[in-house]
Parts: C-alpha cells; sequence; structure tokens
C-alpha cells in the first residue's frame, strides 16, 4: 500500500465514514484509520434528523437505514408531569416529515457496509501519533497495535476523532469551553406503556433535593420489539441529579428516575446499558490550519439536547467532501476551501449555543417552569413560530448566509427557495421526486421552461444548455424541468401538475444552480450566460 495519498482520515465514527463514503463516491483515493479495533458497539447517538436522511438519500442509500430504523413523528414537552405540547413533525417540508431513531452501531454498521461497496475500508488498530505540515504536504506518524510506526504523507489531513481527537490537540488548534456542573446518563430501557410508541417525550421537573437544581427525562423509541408484545425498547436521557461524580450508575437508578420523572406514566421492566456522561461545551476557534481540517465532534460537542451532535458533524463531512474532491482533481481553486469555515462555523456556533442554553435554562432557572408554559402557550397560538421550531431541530433551517461561493445577487420569487438553502424536495408524481434525478456527485442545474413555454423560451433553453454542456461538461447535470413533452431536450422532466415549478416559485423562466451537496448556490430569471459564468468563475477552475 503507498504510504502517500491525496486524503488521511483520522477516526472512523459517523462523521469520519460518511467523509470516506462521499470522497469515495467522488472518485478520491485516501485512507481511513480508526485506533479501536472494532466499530462502536453501543447505541450511542441515535437521532437521525430529516436533513441527515434527505443526504442518506443522496447517497442512494436511505432505503437501508428507514429499514431498520424506527420513525417518531412527535415530540412531547412535560412539566411537572402535566403534558404542555406536541410539535407534530409530519408538517415539515420533506419526504421524511420524521426523526429516524436508530443506535449508532447501526449508522456505523451500515456506513462501513456502503464503504466496502465503494471498494475502501477502514483500517483499524493504527493510532495517530502526531502531523507535521510542510508546504504542500502532510506527514502524520501512525502507531500499529503491535508497536510499528508508520509514516503516511498525503496532501491533506482530516481529523474526525471525535471529542478526544489528537489531530486537534496535537495541531494548532484552540478548543475553548467548559463542561456543564452536572452528571447525565444515557441508557436503553424496555419499558411497557400507555403512551404512543412513534413519538419522542421529555420531562421537565422541579428538585426537591436540591430545590437550585431541575430533572430533564427524555424518552425516545428505539422501536424494537422484545417477546412481549407491549414492550418496546426506549432511549433514555437524564441528568443524574446527584451532588459529585459517579463512576457507575446501576440500572435499578436508571429504572427509578424512569418512574418518577414520568409521574407513572413509563415502568421499566430491564435496562440492558447505561453509562454516565458529562456534558462538555465547546467550539474549535478554527475549522482548518493549512492542509488540516477538523469536523464532528472533533471541532465542536455540545449538550444532546434535540439530537443535534452526530448530525451536524454529518453535515460537516457533507460539505467539505465535495470541495476537497474538485480542489484535488484540480477542477477547482483551493480558495473553494475556506468556504468550510465560513459556512459550517456559523451553523455549528449556533448549535453549541441554543443546546447549551436551553440545558443550562431547563436545569439551572428557577423560573424556567413558567418560560416553558409561556413558550409552549406561544406556539400553540403560532403555526408559523411551531414550524420554524421544528424546522430547526430537523436542520432543515440551515442556510449558508455569507459563503464567498455563493451567489445571493437575485431572487426569482418571494416563495422561491433562497441562494444557500438546501434544494427541497418535491413529489413530481405518486411515485418520482425531483431527489431521484439529482442523485449524483454533479453540480444539478434546473431550467425551467415556465408554465407556458413559448417558442423564444424554449430556444433560450436550448441555447443555454447547449453552452452549459460545452463549457462545464462533466462537472454538471442538466434538467429542463417542464410542464409537457419537449421535442429534442433530453435529460428532461415532465412537471405535470407543476409541483416542481410551483415549489420554487417559478411561473416563467427561471435557472437553480444546486451543488454537489445539494445546496442552492445560484438562481435567476434569466439564463445570462455572462453571469452564470461570473458564478463559476468564484471557485472552478
Amino acid at each position: 500500500m503507498s504510504n502517500h495519498i491525496p486524503v488521511l482520515i483520522v477516526g472512523a465514527g459517523p462523521t469520519g465514514l460518511l467523509m470516506a463514503c462521499e470522497l469515495a463516491r467522488h472518485g478520491i483515493k485516501f485512507r481511513i484509520i480508526d485506533k479501536k479495533p472494532e466499530q462502536t458497539s453501543c447505541s450511542n447517538a441515535t437521532w437521525i434528523q430529516t436533513r441527515t436522511i434527505e443526504i442518506l438519500d443522496h447517497l442512494g442509500i436511505v432505503n437501508r437505514f428507514l429499514k431498520i430504523g424506527h420513525p417518531c413523528n412527535a415530540i412531547n414537552l412535560y412539566a411537572n408531569g402535566k403534558h404542555l405540547l406536541k410539535l407534530p413533525l409530519d408538517q415539515i417540508d420533506s419526504t421524511y416529515p420524521f426523526i429516524l431513531m436508530l443506535p449508532q452501531s447501526e449508522t456505523e454498521k451500515l456506513l462501513n457496509e456502503y464503504l466496502k461497496e465503494l471498494k475502501n475500508h477502514v483500517e483499524r488498530s493504527l493510532e495517530f501519533i502526531e502531523a507535521t505540515q510542510k508546504e504542500n504536504k502532510v506527514t502524520s506518524t501512525i502507531k500499529h497495535l503491535d508497536g510499528k510506526i508508520e509514516t503516511i504523507t498525503s496532501n491533506w489531513l482530516i481529523g474526525c476523532g471525535g471529542v478526544g481527537s489528537t489531530v486537534r490537540s496535537t495541531g494548532e488548534f484552540s478548543f475553548p469551553g467548559h463542561d456543564l456542573p452536572e452528571q447525565f446518563l444515557v441508557a436503553d430501557a424496555k419499558m411497557s406503556s400507555s403512551l404512543s410508541t412513534n413519538e419522542i417525550h421529555v420531562f421537565f421537573d422541579k428538585g426537591t433535593v436540591f430545590p437550585e437544581k431541575g430533572t430533564i427525562l427524555t424518552i425516545a423509541p428505539l422501536g424494537a420489539k422484545t417477546h412481549e408484545a407491549s414492550s418496546y425498547k426506549y432511549r433514555i436521557t437524564a441528568n443524574v441529579y446527584q451532588e459529585g461524580a459517579r463512576k457507575t450508575l446501576y440500572s435499578h437508578e436508571a429504572i427509578d428516575i424512569i418512574r418518577e420523572r414520568s409521574h407513572g406514566k413509563y415502568t421499566a421492566s430491564d435496562v440492558s446499558w447505561i453509562s454516565p456522561f458529562w456534558i462538555h461545551s465547546n467550539i474549535i476557534d478554527h475549522m482548518r490550519d493549512r492542509l488540516t481540517f477538523l469536523a464532528g465532534d472533533a471541532a465542536h460537542n455540545h449538550s444532546p439536547v434535540g439530537g443535534q451532535g452526530m448530525n451536524t458533524g454529518l453535515q460537516d463531512a457533507y460539505n467539505l467532501a465535495w470541495k476537497l474532491a474538485l480542489v484535488i482533481k484540480e477542477k477547482a481553486k483551493p480558495s473553494l476551501l475556506d468556504s468550510y469555515q465560513s459556512e459550517r462555523y456559523p451553523v455549528i456556533c449556533k448549535v453549541v449555543k441554543q443546546t447549551e442554553e436551553l440545558t443550562n435554562m431547563s436545569l439551572f432557572d428557577k423560573a424556567f417552569s413558567a418560560k416553558l408554559h409561556h413558550f409552549c402557550d406561544k406556539i400553540l397560538d403560532d403555526k408559523k413560530l411551531e414550524l420554524k421550531i421544528i424546522n430547526q431541530i430537523e436542520q432543515l433551517d440551515i442556510r449558508y448566509k455569507e459563503s464567498p461561493v455563493i451567489d445571493y445577487h437575485e431572487c426569482v420569487s418571494t416563495k422561491s427557495p433562497r441562494q444557500g438553502e438546501r434544494a427541497p424536495g418535491v413529489f413530481i408524481d405518486k411515485s418520482t421526486r425531483l431527489y431521484d434525478y439529482l442523485r449524483n456527485a454533479q453540480h444539478n442545474i434546473l431550467l425551467f421552461a415556465g408554465l407556458s413555454a413559448s417558442n423564444e423560451a424554449i430556444e433560450k433553453i436550448k441555447e443555454t444548455q447547449q453552452w452549459l454542456s460545452k463549457t462545464y461538461s462533466d462537472l454538471i447535470k442538466i434538467h429542463i424541468i417542464s410542464t409537457s413533452k419537449l421535442e429534442d431536450f433530453k435529460n428532461s422532466i415532465i412537471d405535470v401538475n407543476a409541483a416542481v415549478h410551483k415549489r420554487y416559485g417559478v411561473k416563467d423562466n427561471a435557472i437553480f444552480i444546486i451543488r454537489p451537496d445539494n445546496y442552492i448556490a445560484y438562481c435567476s430569471k434569466s439564463f445570462d450566460t455572462n453571469l452564470i459564468k461570473d458564478f463559476f468563475q468564484k471557485y472552478l477552475i
């Protein structure tokens, strides 16, 4: 095996695995190593948000996850045992309107299988020791299980090794932050209950032993039925609510917490796994140092509120991989990689800040109960606010607002998705979706013919298509979207019911350029090739 490669990935958790899968999909050679001899066997992160499900769809592997995952279509909030609010997830603008519950062990297993199908694999029991960067090369020192030292050189190094990342700790990075002053537990339990088995339940309570602290309990069904028809497996997260740190927690303690904080609504019969943890709230000062990048928990970690952690890391990888691939292929300017920081850093700062604030408020704010009641009342009276909160939880609200590689100049209409937002999926008919056409590693260009395409408009589309194909060839895939069949056009999408036109706010001609990570980078009501060229010159060579 060659000791020089374009990319070395350190860490084979979900973030590292997705990074590897994406690089493989883009045809980039790499090695991915992990010091652990095996992938995780624990359930760990279990929430897969809608935006992440859409990414898995883009990779063509979403059905594998849907087959074994358990969809939850609502989140319920309680205070002191009283039900306050139900957040229905089925109203969101996606073909996957739910949170998919799946143990991290299964997520890693599926990504590992997909990576092997792409003719790659994780090299295990290899420990990253340190790296030096000089000019256009990273030299990494790797230790094998038998003590052998290997030197790997690469053009790029990506640290995905989690909160204990050696790439971060031995590199030129600062990781400021602090620990929240409360210990938590996570557990998997079998329970029988009269409550819904496809909804998440979050219980908040006032403290009794320590009045200055509150309690929190989250119960989310994993969907695995036991031999008892009425018994299901659930993921439990709760603060321990005791003085001092505990290295060991016991099953009976988790059972007591479930019964007490759910006010008898849930009763656990068995706890199969339990683990204590502390909440670390940290954000890297910069996500890139010359030839080295950080992604996932290596760059940020925070409270598990809302199940944002793993999903945020997966989106880091999804954002970086296509950019790195184009630069390695010498199809894009190296400056394209600067957009990783400008796009992802504001996102992770927002996630860390919001999850920390909510956790601190629920545990240490004596007025939290009153604030929670007020918040729930506002949502009940305001459907727009309700949808905003749900989109935030499902990570559908992410918009890259100040990216150097996105053109923000024009808006197609007030109903159109904006530049920097994800390209929304649409059902074209009962069995076909727009996403089915975007499942590739290229820039997808949507050329809308409009609701009533004139001969002049059709001719303009033909000229634009020919110019795009000639100028950008293998970097793009063009889709003509029309409400009826147009002669002499390949790659056309017949939008019979005008569903795509409507969702994209298009009545007449329009163009949308969608990046390989399915975010909108450019849109216009005209097919001005000079403007399109100016946009692509932001980063393509």
